[in-house]
């Protein structure tokens, strides 16, 4: 992999004594580094060492929400980019742009469910990570890039 490879690491694993593995994975990807909601990070944080700090993870450029973002990524791209009329960069249009500088890219998608953010009247929190996910995982292999995907 090169320098313009960017690795994204969303949401919890599903069985969390995998936990750990995804970290490490996530920990030894090459490139640019983005976690994707406040759970992911909370996960990579307790995965640390006690003397590490999550602001120390190498190469990590952003901590963002997760479903959220990804929803407001999908959008600038289905706009043909189309900037937020703001002097200041959003977290969606700072990884929608990583993701276009990137040659490669790498999803480590966890598929735990949030209970905090269950709702009997909308899909599971997962469902909707990993169909958002998989849109941009398709318009990014559209725009010529080599993506990997991985469930947890």
């Amino acid at each position: 992999m090169n320098n313009k490879h960017l690795t994204l690491l969303i949401g919890p694993a599903k069985y969390p004594e995998d936990d750990e593995r995804m970290v490490s994975m996530f920990l030894k990807e090459p490139g640019k580094k983005i976690i994707c909601g406040s759970s992911t990070a909370n996960m990579v944080a307790n995965v640390l060492p006690p003397d590490q700090k999550l602001d120390s993870v190498n190469d990590l450029l952003l901590v963002t929400d997760g479903t959220v973002i990804l929803s407001e990524v999908l959008d600038i791209f289905n706009n043909q980019g189309q900037p937020v009329a703001s002097t200041i960069q959003s977290d969606a249009q700072i990884l929608a742009s990583s993701l276009t500088e990137a040659t490669s890219i790498s999803f480590l998608i966890g598929m735990a469910v949030n209970k905090s953010q269950r709702s009997l009247s909308l899909p599971a929190k997962p469902i909707v990570k990993s169909r958002l996910a998989r849109e941009l995982v398709e318009i990014l292999k559209s725009k010529g890039k080599h993506v990997t995907v991985e469930y947890f």
